[in-house]
C-alpha cells in the first residue's frame, strides 16, 4: 500500500523537530529511524546518495565555522543533526511524485490562500519543487567550479584544505545558480506564470 504523501509529510515535520531536539545517543536513535523509514518508503540509496552529494559543500562548511567558534563537538553536532534532515527530506521527495508533492502542499495551504485571496499555496508548492528540482544542478555547477579551481592550482588535500577549497567555490557557486534562477524566472513569466485572467 503506497503511503500518502500527507503522512510522509506529517512524519518528516515530527522527525524534524526531534533532530533539532536530540543530542548523543537520541539522534543515533533516530538515524536507525530514518533507515528504517527509507526501507519502508521504498526509497534507493542510490538515490539518496546522489541527493545528498550537492548539499555535501554546505554542510562541510557550515560544520567547519561551527568548529571554529564553537568547538568539534558542536560541530559533529550540526554534522549530523543537517545531514539527518537533508537525508529525510531527500526520502520524502524521492518516494513522492511532483504532482503528489504540490497537491498537498497546496491543499494543506488552502486556509492560508483563502485568508488571503492569493495563490500562496500554489506559489510555495511550486518554490519547493524548484528547489529540489535544483539540486542535480547544483551538484553539477559545484563540480564544474572545483574543476576550474584546481586547474588554477587550489589544493583539497586536508581538512582545511577542502575548507578552504569549497570556501573558494561557494562565491562562484551561488553567482551561477542566481544566473539560472534568472532565467527560470524569465521563462516562468513568459509562460504567464501567476497571472490572473
Amino acid at each position: 500500500m503506497k503511503t500518502p504523501a500527507i503522512a510522509k509529510l506529517a512524519w518528516l515535520a515530527l522527525f524534524s523537530i526531534a533532530v533539532l531536539m536530540a543530542e548523543g545517543h537520541f539522534l543515533a536513535a533516530l538515524a536507525a529511524v530514518l533507515i528504517i523509514a527509507a526501507f519502508m518508503l521504498g526509497a534507493k540509496p542510490g538515490k539518496l546518495l546522489r541527493m545528498l552529494l550537492p548539499a555535501l559543500p554546505f554542510i562541510v562548511v557550515i560544520s567547519a565555522f561551527q568548529w571554529l567558534f564553537a568547538g568539534p563537538a558542536m560541530a559533529a553536532l550540526t554534522l549530523v543533526r543537517i545531514t539527518l534532515l537533508y537525508v529525510a527530506g531527500s526520502v520524502v521527495t524521492a518516494t513522492t511524485t511532483e504532482t503528489e508533492f504540490i497537491d498537498t502542499v497546496e491543499r494543506l495551504l488552502r486556509p492560508v490562500s483563502t485568508l488571503t485571496r492569493t495563490d500562496i499555496g500554489r506559489d510555495i508548492a511550486t518554490m519547493m519543487m524548484l528547489a529540489i528540482a535544483f539540486l542535480p544542478i547544483i551538484k553539477e555547477e559545484h563540480d564544474s567550479i572545483r574543476l576550474a579551481q584546481e586547474a588554477r592550482g587550489v589544493s583539497y588535500a586536508g581538512f582545511r584544505g577542502l575548507i578552504k577549497g569549497e570556501i573558494a567555490v561557494i562565491v562562484p557557486l551561488i553567482y551561477g545558480l542566481s544566473a539560472r534562477t534568472d532565467r527560470v524566472a524569465t521563462a516562468m513569466e513568459a509562460r504567464c506564470y501567476g497571472i490572473k485572467k
